[in-house]
């Protein structure tokens, strides 16, 4: 660019020392006055070409600067250009990378999620067979533990519970409870006790007597003891208040003890007779009416409604 600018410069070289340099001779005043007036036919056309020298540097110059920048920001750009190009080559291929491993992952879950609903179908079918056993082995089961329930009460149709008898030496044996039995039950003879113990609870910290199972070898004494029991009570022998009770399985006597609160209820009311059948079951008579119970809540709200109101009206 700078030889460019030498060479134009070189086409338009001029002699300016006439112009520079001032007249020897004087001149007239006219002629001075006209040569400051007047520009002189040589001045013009320097004056001229050195303005048009001077529009062409610079349009040679705009045009060489133009292209300087448009080269160097072309060159600028395309080092931008191909860097971000292979930036982007770059992330692309880690894009596909994991994307294949992204698609291999959900293949494998799909394969596994295959496995999972094929084992899942399976095992559905063994827990609805299963259900179905163990509804089987429920309802089996409830039935032996009645059956279980039933033969232990029918084992203990001869037992009897003797309350309230102080614990002393050769209190619960066999002999002891015959001869309990005969004095505080006013028998003609001796019961024949089979066995007699202590039950299993305990000693209480209170120092109450433990209760008394004894074993009697004939049902129908122990049907007589319990008729008289409940005849005769209170009972006593030597000086201390006894009870003697059946022996019901754990069970039964819960379920049993459940009435109680009703049983007080109806203690001493007029014309109301009532009575717990085995195992637990509730008989009301009351007006001509009988009524029998399973549910202890349910037997005391027909007592509060029907019974215990009608004797406030």
């Amino acid at each position: 660019m700078c030889g460019l600018m030498a060479e134009k410069l070189r086409k338009y070289k001029f002699d300016t020392s006439s112009a520079a340099r001032p007249s020897a001779t004087p001149a007239s005043s006219s002629t001075v006055t006209r040569s400051r007036t007047t520009p002189s036919p040589l001045d013009s056309p320097e004056k001229m070409e050195a303005a048009d020298l001077k529009a062409e540097i610079l349009r040679s110059l705009r045009t060489d600067i133009s292209e300087v920048i448009k080269s160097e920001l072309k060159n600028a750009l395309a080092d931008d250009f191909n860097y971000l190009k292979n930036e982007m080559q770059a992330v692309k291929a880690e894009i596909i990378n994991n994307t294949a491993a992204i698609h291999s992952e959900i293949d494998q879950m799909k394969t596994t999620i295959k496995e999972v609903e094929s084992g899942l179908s399976t095992w559905s079918d063994e827990v609805n067979s299963l259900q179905t056993v163990v509804t089987d082995l429920k309802a089996e089961v409830t039935a032996l533990k009645g059956k279980c329930e039933d033969l232990e009460g029918r084992m203990r149709r001869c037992n009897i519970r003797i309350l309230g008898v102080a614990e002393t030496d050769g209190s619960s044996s066999t002999g002891s409870v015959a001869r309990l039995l005969r004095e505080s039950l006013h028998l003609e003879k001796d019961v024949l006790v089979d066995r007699s113990h202590r039950s299993l609870v305990p000693r209480r910290s209170d120092g109450k007597p433990r209760a008394i199972v004894a074993k009697l070898h004939y049902y129908q004494d122990a049907v007589e003891v319990l008729k008289r029991a409940r005849t005769r009570a209170p009972l006593r022998f030597n000086g201390e208040s006894i009870a003697i009770f059946p022996d019901y399985t754990s069970n039964v006597a819960k379920a049993r003890a459940a009435f109680t609160e009703v049983r007080k209820l109806l203690h001493n009311r007029q014309g109301v007779r009532f009575g717990i059948l085995f195992p637990a079951r509730l008989r009301i008579s009351h007006d001509g009416k009988e009524k029998e119970f399973t549910d202890a809540e349910e037997a005391k709200r027909y007592v509060k409604k029907n019974i215990i109101s009608t004797e406030k009206d």
